[in-house]
């Protein structure tokens, strides 16, 4: 396919504040915290496309909640810049507070709040003062105030107190056992260590921000376990994710822990593309904000979509498959198994999805830049979202985390899910 080539001209080029703002919030939650860091990219995001699309004369697309209501002229600038601090201010209060138990309290937020501060205070030092400031800073800090109080009770901290029940199909009542093809509990070596099983399960059931049901997008049954088909995707993470393996290249190695474990990436990892092309097609605020809200509603909504299907299959994950096929084979995975269910694959879905949102604005094709992904482990670098989306799904199977099959099922359920956030919601007026 030929190189992008999309531009918006005569339309200010202003994505930084956007930007800026998503670099933050980008550092605020760890490398697995992949719900968490789901639910705050949507809160910043939709509150800062909310803040601007509710000043009449500028707003360009519908709000996801109703607008906030102004009293006269009011600099989009200035209620950019107020959702934006209300809203990671309101994260780090709330996250930070010691009483929270784990995996909730997150004292490492503190360390932004300056950040925060200095963001917040070089915006407002670029707008003129007078009523239009004072008036964008009110509607900026209203909208997020709104969405924040809409949220705050949707399910993300168990409310419930749900209890994973582990089935005993097997009948020996132990939950390190079951019959092929049913997830069973790791040992603590072979996963993150005093991590709970399955991680944050009742994710499941976490209110939507778009999907009309939790199990609107739930994906079709995995294979049986002696499927063909299935038992070649398993002989593939074998030779290719096992930690002494000699058929995995320094490259894929590579892409393997980007992708899981390079500091700076995780959940961040669409966050840094999407950056990129909003500087690279020069997209004015209003667009860079719907951008980034799509892409906030999406994989929200992917990640929910996700445990809600992984709870309902239950599959195995490429360590216990490999253990039942090839008993006392010794074999361990280039990286950590993560403490939750294996189908669909999660990173594929999460990040397929906010790829996929982009690629409705960008395209799948060759782009005129290559995207650079940083991390503090290194750069990688794709021609096209379309690579991306491939490389998280390679990714996964030469980590050892995941099946070929259960990456592409997830991806594929990440582009239905973006394709109906964007048919559904934030559109032109």
């Amino acid at each position: 396919m030929s190189a992008v080539t999309l531009s918006w001209a005569g339309e200010a080029r202003a994505h930084e504040e956007v930007n800026d703002w998503n670099e933050i919030m980008a550092q605020m939650e760890p490398l697995s915290g992949f719900f968490m860091h789901s639910r705050l990219a949507a809160l910043l995001n939709v509150s800062i496309h909310d803040a601007l699309n509710s000043i009449p004369g500028s707003a360009r697309f519908e709000t996801y909640l109703p607008p906030v209501e102004t009293t006269g002229p009011a600099s989009p600038k200035a209620a950019l810049a107020a959702a934006g601090r209300t809203m990671l201010k309101r994260y780090i209060d709330f996250f930070s507070d010691p009483s929270l138990p784990p995996p909730f309290h997150n004292p490492l937020l503190e360390d932004l709040r300056p950040q925060v501060e200095s963001l917040y205070a070089a915006q407002l030092a670029a707008i003129p003062s007078g009523p239009a400031k004072a008036e964008g800073i009110r509607v900026g800090r209203k909208a997020a105030r709104r969405l924040w109080n809409a949220r705050l009770n949707d399910g993300w901290n168990n409310p419930n107190a749900t209890l994973w029940v582990w089935p005993d199909d097997d009948g020996d009542d132990d939950p390190r056992t079951g019959p092929p093809g049913q997830y069973v509990q790791l040992a603590s070596e072979d996963t993150y260590p005093g991590a709970e099983q399955p991680s944050f399960h009742w994710w499941g059931d976490v209110q939507p921000w778009a999907m009309t049901s939790n199990d609107q997008f739930l994906v079709d049954p995995p294979p049986s376990f002696d499927d063909p088909a299935h038992i070649a995707d398993i002989e593939e993470v074998r030779a290719y994710a096992a930690d002494d393996s000699a058929v995995r290249t320094a490259q894929q190695s590579f892409e393997a822990f980007w992708w899981e474990a390079c500091p700076g990436v995780g959940f961040a990892s669409t966050l840094t593309f999407a950056r990129q092309l909003a500087s690279d097609f020069g997209l004015n605020n209003h667009r860079t904000a719907r951008m980034f809200a799509l892409m906030g509603i999406t994989q929200a909504d992917a990640m929910i979509s996700n445990v809600n299907s992984k709870n309902f299959y239950n599959f195995w994950r490429p360590f216990t498959a490999i253990e039942h096929y090839h008993p006392g084979g010794d074999w361990d995975p280039f990286l950590i198994t993560p403490s939750n269910q294996e189908y669909p694959a999660g990173h594929p879905m999460v990040s397929g999805s906010g790829l996929y949102a982009l690629a409705h604005l960008f395209g799948l094709g060759e782009l005129s830049t290559p995207l650079l992904g940083t991390g503090g482990c290194g750069t990688i670098e794709y021609a096209s979202l379309e690579d991306a989306i491939d490389g998280v799904i390679n990714a996964r199977v030469w980590g050892g985390m995941h099946f070929r099959g259960s990456s592409e099922v997830g991806a594929e359920a990440g582009r239905q899910i973006a394709r109906y956030v964007r048919r559904s919601f934030l559109r032109r007026l």
